[in-house]
C-alpha cells in the first residue's frame, strides 16, 4: 500500500485496561446526561466531548455515571483516592477510531475498589 493512502487511524482503547471500547451512545435517565457515553469491561465509564471544548461538563457526566447517578456521592469522591481519570484524544465519532485530525476527547473515570470489596 502506498504511503500516501496508508490508514493513519487507530482503534479507541481504554487507557486503564487497553481493551477496545464500544462506540459511545446517547445516555438516557438524567438531566446531567448531555453527551454520548459508554462503559468498558474493566468498569471504567467514559463520555465523549466531540469538540474538546466541553471538558468540565463531560468529565462531570462521566463521574456522575461512575457514581450511579448520585450527584452527592459523585461530589464527595476524590481523584486519586476514590477514582482515577484519563483521557483519549483525537477521537473521531463517525469512524469510531482515533484519527490525527479529529478533535473529540473521551473522558474516562474508573472508581477504585473500596477496602473490603
Amino acid at each position: 500500500m502506498s504511503k500516501l493512502f496508508r490508514d493513519r487511524t487507530m482503534p479507541a482503547l481504554c487507557p486503564f485496561c487497553r481493551a477496545e471500547v464500544r462506540r459511545p451512545v446517547e445516555v438516557e435517565g438524567g438531566e446531567w446526561y448531555d453527551f454520548a457515553a459508554e462503559s468498558c469491561t474493566c468498569g471504567a465509564v467514559f463520555a465523549l466531548d466531540p469538540t474538546a471544548r466541553n471538558g468540565g461538563a463531560v468529565f462531570l457526566q462521566a463521574l456522575l455515571m461512575a457514581a450511579d447517578g448520585d450527584m452527592d456521592r459523585a461530589m464527595g469522591l476524590g481523584e486519586g483516592v476514590d477514582y482515577d481519570v484519563d483521557y483519549v484524544k483525537k477521537y473521531n465519532s463517525e469512524l469510531h477510531r482515533l484519527e490525527p485530525n479529529s478533535f473529540g476527547t473521551l473522558y474516562f473515570v474508573r472508581l477504585r475498589a473500596l477496602a473490603g470489596d
